[in-house]
């Protein structure tokens, strides 16, 4: 579904830490297309809170935040 952003996300956050900036850019510019919300604002299905900071801060990074 194109038009479903969990997907755009994941990405976006894999590419940032795979240091493809320019890609991570891209894929956050193709999902604020249709949603404002890079960060999403629910419970996320992580049972590691390691992982759940490494998803935030991919997308941390793919937003161009540096905090």
């Amino acid at each position: 579904m194109p038009v479903f952003p969990t997907p755009y996300r994941f990405l976006a956050a894999c590419y940032a830490h795979l240091g493809l900036l320019d890609e991570a850019r891209a894929t956050i510019a193709r999902l604020r297309a249709f949603t404002s919300a890079v960060i999403p604002n629910y419970p996320l299905p992580f049972r590691d809170p390691q992982h759940r900071e490494l998803y935030f801060s991919g997308l941390r990074l793919a937003m161009g935040e540096t905090t």
